[in-house]
C-alpha cells in the first residue's frame, strides 16, 4: 500500500470511529458539537484527497449543526464560525457559487467581531476575512474588496511580528498588491509586493509544509514585474522557483494543476522574450496536463483553457501550422462559454478570441473572420464588468481592426468614442494627480489616439462630433479639476442644500488629488483606535487615498443624480454637446488644429456661425513632426549657438505659415473676420509645442507676422475659455497689480523690468514683492487681493514630473505648478511670466494635457496669460507699448470696461 492509500484509510478510520461516537453523543451533548467539527475535518480531508463532492457537502451540513450548538455568546462561537467558513469556502472552490462565498465571508466577519484588538487569534482572524475577500474581488472585481484585503493584512501584519500567520498575511497582501498593481499599473506596489513575498519565503525554508506557497507567490510576480520592466533575470528566478513548487506539488497533489500553469506561463514568457522553441513547445505540454486535471465545472479550466489557446497561437504564428490556429480558436469559444456576462474574465478572453480571428484573416482573407474579429473586440471593449486596461486593450484592437476598411468607419468611430470614456474611466483609479498624469503617459498613446479619432469623425463629415471628441480627450486632469470649482449660483437659488453638499465633496476631491501627502481627519469608519488608524495610513497612504476618493466619487455621483432630477438641471456636469461649446468663440474665433497620420485639418469654430472646415494638405502630419524636433534639437543652443537658434527659429516660424496659419488667416479674411481681432488657437498633439501665434513673415521680403494681423491666444480647452467668459465679474475700480521678482548674478535685469513695469502703470494700485520678501508664502497671500501679476524670475521645467515646474524665489524657495493650481482667484485677469519655459512642453510629455506654468496660472483664475514657449536671456527691456495696449484693452473688455 503507498503512502497516499495509507493516508486516505486513516481517515476514513477516523470517520468511522468519529460517526459511531456521536451515535453516543446524542443532541444536547455537550461534546457533539466537538466531535463534529472533527468530522467535518476529517470529511474536508477526504474530500482532498479522493474529490468527492458528497463528502464537502457533508462537512458543510455538519459545520452548519455545530454552529446551531453554539449560538451568539457561547465561548467556542468563534471556532465554530470558522469551520462553516472554510467548508463553504471549499465549496465555493469545487461549485464556483458566489452565495457561498459570501457566507463564507459574513461568518468570516462575525468572527472577527468576536476577537478585538489584542486578541491572540485576531491576525488570523483578519488573515481568515482578507482571504475570502481576495477570492471575492477575483470573481466580481468589485475594488472595495481589494482595498479591505490591503487594509486588513496590513493590520494583521502589525499585530503578529512572527510565525506562521505572519507569512500568512505577508502572502495575503501581496497578492492584494499585486491585485491593485493589475488595476491601476502602479509598480510601487508590485514592487512592495515581491518584498514581501522574499520576507514570506525566508520564513519558510525548505521543508516547511507551506514553502510552495510563498515560492508559488513569488514566482507570479516576479513574472508580472518581468512584464513591465523586461527584465530577464526576473522571469529566469521565476521559472527556477516554479520548477521548485511542481518538486513539491506532485502527480496527486491538488495544487499540482496550477502549478503546471504557473511554469507554462513562465515558460511562454520567456519564448517571446528569446523565441526559444523548446520553452514553447514544453509550456504547451505543460497546459495540456493542467487542463486534463481541471475537469468541466473547475473553477480554473477557463483559465486554462485561455493559457492553452494563447501557447498554441504563438506556435501558429512561429510555424504557420493552421491545426495549431484552428484548435486555439476552438479552446477560446469553449472559455468565452464559461465567462458570461458578468464576470471580470470575460473581456480578457474575448481579447484571445479576436486575436485568433485575426490571426485567421492573415491566412484566409476571408469577411466573416473579420467581422468576427471587430465582433469580439467590441464586447470586450464595452465590458463594463471587467478590468478597464483589459477593455482599454480590446479598444486599441477595435480601432486597428477597422482602420483601414471604408466599410467599417462608423464602426472605427465608435471604437475611439469608447476609448475616451473608458480613459477618463480608468483616472477614476488614481487618487493624485500627478499620478493620473504618469497613467496618461502610457495609456494608448492618448494624443494620437484623441486626434485619430477627430481625423475619423471629420472623414465621415461630423465636425461637431469631431470637435467634441477632442475637447473631450484634450486636457483630461484640467477638466477634472475646472469640474470641481464648478459655479453654483444658479443651483444654490434652486436648492442651496444641494450646492452645499456637492461644494463639500468637490473640495475634498480637490484637496485629495493635489495633496502630496496624506491628510488626516477624515470621516471614515475603520475598526481600532486612533493610532492604528494613524499607522494604517503611513503604511499605504496610496491604498488609503484610493479608497476616499471612491468613497468621495460616490457621493458626488449620487448628488449629481439627485441635481439632474431638477427640470432645468438634466446635463448639470455633463458632457457638453458642440452647441454649447461653440460659445467659446463668443469673443473670438477658436481655431481647432487637428493633426492625424490619417488626414490633418483646422476647424474654426464661430459662434453663430457652423464651423468651418480647412483640410491640410498631405504630408501635413510628417512636416509637423520635423518641424518640432528641429525645434527641440537646436533649444539647447539658444545660449551657446545664439545664432544658429535663431536661424531655425526663423526658419520655423516661415514654415509654419506656409504650412497652416497662412491657410487659416486666408479663411479669416474670407469670413470678414476683421484685423486686429482676438483669435484663440486650440492646437493638438504635437503642435501645441510649436508658436504658431508668431508665425510668419507673411511674405517674402516683409517683416510682418501673424501678431500683426491678428491677436492671438492660446486655451487648454474650450470649457476653459467658456468657464473665463462666464466667471468674469464686471467691477468699476481699477485692477491692483502685483508685481514679483527674482534678482541676484544669475537676474541681473530683472529688478529694472519690475521698475519699469511699475513706472509704466504707476496710475493702478500697485504692490511690490521682491528681493529676500519674495517668497512663496508672500506671493501666495498677495496673489488674492490683486487682479493684475507680473513675476520675474527663473522659470524651470521637470519633464518627468511637469506638477514641480516652477518659479524660483527668494532663499532657493519655489512656487511649484502645484502650489499655483492649489490656489483658486476668482477675480484674477491679467498675469506677464517673465520667466524661462512658462509656457512650454517638454519632448516626450502628453501633449493635449498641456501642463505648463502659464496654464497653471489660467486654470487658478487669470483670464489671460502671457508665457514663454523656450528660454528666454536675461537682458535689459523696452517695453512693448503697443503690445501692452492690445492686452490691456484685451482684459479690461472682458472684465466689462
Amino acid at each position: 500500500m503507498d503512502h497516499s492509500s495509507e493516508i486516505l484509510k486513516a481517515t476514513e478510520d477516523n470517520i468511522t470511529r468519529v460517526r459511531a461516537a456521536l451515535l453516543l453523543h446524542s443532541l444536547g451533548h455537550p461534546k457533539r458539537a466537538s466531535l463534529l467539527h472533527i468530522l467535518s475535518s476529517s470529511l474536508r480531508d477526504r474530500f482532498q484527497q479522493t474529490g468527492h463532492v458528497e463528502d464537502l457537502n457533508e462537512a458543510i451540513r455538519v459545520n452548519r449543526e455545530a454552529l446551531l450548538l453554539r449560538p451568539a455568546g457561547h465561548p467556542e462561537r468563534a471556532s465554530s464560525l470558522k469551520k462553516l467558513s472554510l467548508s463553504l469556502r471549499d465549496g465555493f472552490q469545487q461549485t464556483g457559487q458566489l452565495e457561498e462565498l459570501n457566507e463564507s465571508i459574513q461568518l468570516d466577519r462575525e468572527a472577527l467581531l468576536l476577537y478585538p484588538v489584542g486578541h491572540p487569534k485576531r491576525a488570523s482572524a483578519l488573515t481568515r476575512l482578507s482571504a475570502g475577500l481576495g477570492k471575492c474581488f477575483q470573481q466580481t472585481g468589485q475594488i472595495k474588496d481589494l482595498d479591505e484585503v490591503i487594509e486588513l493584512n496590513r493590520e494583521a501584519l502589525l499585530v503578529c511580528p512572527t510565525g506562521n500567520p505572519r507569512c500568512a498575511s505577508l502572502n495575503n497582501l501581496s497578492l492584494g498588491l499585486r491585485d491593485r498593481f493589475k488595476q491601476t499599473g502602479r509598480l510601487e506596489d508590485l514592487n512592495e509586493s515581491i518584498q514581501l513575498n522574499r520576507e514570506a519565503l525566508l520564513l519558510r525554508p525548505v521543508g516547511h509544509p507551506d514553502r510552495a506557497t510563498s515560492l508559488k507567490n513569488l514566482g507570479v510576480c516576479l513574472r508580472n514585474h518581468f512584464q513591465q520592466t523586461g527584465h530577464l533575470k526576473d522571469l529566469d528566478e521565476s521559472i527556477h522557483l516554479d520548477q521548485e513548487v511542481l518538486l513539491l506539488r506532485p502527480v496527486g497533489h491538488p495544487q499540482h494543476p496550477s502549478s503546471l500553469t504557473n511554469l507554462s506561463a513562465s515558460l511562454v514568457n520567456r519564448f517571446r522574450q528569446t523565441g526559444q522553441i523548446k520553452d514553447l513547445d514544453e509550456s504547451i505540454q505543460l497546459n495540456q496536463e493542467a487542463l486534463l486535471l481541471f475537469p468541466a465545472g473547475h473553477p480554473e479550466r477557463a483559465s486554462s483553457l485561455n493559457n492553452l489557446s494563447q501557447c498554441l497561437r504563438d506556435r501558429f504564428r512561429q510555424t504557420g501550422h493552421l491545426k495549431d490556429l484552428d484548435k486555439s480558436i476552438s479552446l477560446n469559444r469553449q472559455a468565452l462559454r464559461l465567462y458570461p456576462v458578468g464576470h471580470p474574465g470575460r473581456a480578457s478572453s474575448l481579447n484571445n478570441l479576436s486575436g485568433g480571428f485575426w490571426n485567421r484573416l492573415q491566412q484566409t482573407s476571408h469577411p466573416r473572420d473579420l467581422k468576427k474579429c471587430v465582433s469580439a473586440a467590441k464586447q470586450a471593449a464595452e465590458d463594463r464588468y471587467s478590468p478597464v486596461s483589459d477593455c482599454l486593450f480590446a479598444v486599441s484592437r477595435w480601432v486597428y481592426f477597422t482602420q483601414l476598411q471604408p466599410d467599417l468607419g462608423q464602426s472605427n468611430l465608435d471604437a475611439y468614442i469608447t476609448g475616451l470614456s473608458l480613459i477618463s474611466r480608468s483616472l477614476t483609479m488614481m487618487p493624485k494627480i500627478h499620478v493620473q498624469y504618469q497613467h496618461l503617459l502610457s495609456v494608448i498613446k492618448l494624443p494620437e489616439f484623441v486626434s485619430d479619432g477627430a481625423s475619423q469623425a471629420i472623414q465621415l463629415g461630423q465636425l461637431a462630433l469631431a470637435v467634441e471628441i477632442i475637447e473631450q480627450g484634450r486636457g483630461l486632469l484640467w477638466s477634472e479639476l475646472r469640474g470641481l470649482r464648478t459655479p453654483m449660483d444658479k443651483l444654490k437659488a434652486v436648492d442651496s442644500s444641494l450646492a452645499d453638499e456637492l461644494m463639500r465633496v468637490n473640495h475634498r476631491l480637490e484637496i485629495l488629488s493635489m495633496e502630496n501627502s496624506v491628510q488626516t481627519g477624515t470621516d471614515f469608519d475603520l475598526e481600532g483606535d486612533s493610532s492604528h488608524y494613524q499607522r494604517e495610513i503611513s503604511n499605504d497612504p496610496f491604498g488609503h487615498s484610493l479608497s476616499e476618493k471612491r468613497h468621495l466619487l460616490k457621493a458626488q455621483g449620487d448628488i449629481i443624480e439627485k441635481i439632474q432630477k431638477i427640470p432645468g438641471f438634466e446635463n448639470f456636469l455633463g458632457r457638453k454637446s458642440f452647441s454649447e461649446l461653440k460659445s467659446a468663440a463668443k469673443h473670438g474665433p477658436v481655431i481647432v488644429v487637428n493633426c492625424s497620420r490619417y488626414r490633418s485639418d483646422v476647424i474654426i469654430i464661430l459662434e453663430q456661425k457652423s464651423p468651418v472646415l480647412i483640410p491640410m494638405g498631405e504630408g501635413f502630419y510628417e512636416e509637423a513632426q520635423t518641424l518640432v524636433q528641429q525645434l527641440v534639437e537646436a533649444r539647447p543652443d539658444v545660449k551657446a549657438a545664439p545664432k544658429r537658434y535663431n536661424h531655425v527659429l526663423r526658419a520655423t516660424l516661415q514654415d509654419l505659415w506656409d504650412l497652416v496659419v497662412s491657410a487659416v488667416v486666408t479663411k479669416l479674411q474670407e469670413l470678414h473676420i476683421p484685423k486686429m481681432s482676438q483669435i484663440f488657437w486650440c492646437p493638438t498633439s504635437i503642435l501645441s509645442t510649436l508658436p504658431l501665434h508668431a508665425a510668419g513673415p507673411i511674405a517674402p521680403g516683409t517683416k510682418k507676422f501673424l501678431p500683426d494681423l491678428y491677436i492671438s491666444s492660446y486655451t487648454p480647452t474650450l470649457t476653459a475659455l467658456i468657464s473665463d467668459f462666464t466667471t468674469t465679474k464686471s467691477s468699476s475700480q481699477l485692477p491692483r497689480l502685483l508685481v514679483a521678482c527674482q534678482h541676484g548674478n544669475s537676474l541681473r535685469n530683472t529688478k529694472e523690468e519690475i521698475n519699469q513695469v511699475v513706472q509704466y502703470k504707476k496710475h493702478i494700485p500697485t504692490t511690490s514683492v521682491e528681493g529676500p520678501a519674495a517668497t512663496k508664502e508672500a506671493l501666495e497671500k498677495a496673489l488674492v487681493d490683486h487682479g493684475w501679476f507680473h513675476i520675474a524670475s527663473h522659470g524651470t521645467l521637470v519633464p518627468t514630473e511637469p506638477f514641480s515646474s516652477y518659479f524660483s524665489l527668494a532663499g532657493g524657495s519655489r512656487f511649484t505648478l502645484l502650489d499655483i493650481i492649489r490656489l483658486n482667484l476668482p477675480n484674477a485677469t491679467f498675469a506677464f511670466l517673465s520667466a524661462c519655459h512658462t509656457a512650454e512642453q517638454s519632448p516626450g510629455s502628453v501633449h493635449n494635457e498641456v501642463i505648463h506654468l502659464a496654464a497653471a496660472m489660467q486654470f487658478c483664475g487669470f483670464r489671460s496669460v502671457v508665457g514663454t514657449m523656450w528660454e528666454m536671456a536675461d537682458l535689459k527691456i523696452c517695453l512693448d507699448a503697443t503690445t501692452l495696449e492690445r492686452k490691456q484693452e484685451h482684459c479690461l473688455r472682458q472684465s466689462g470696461k
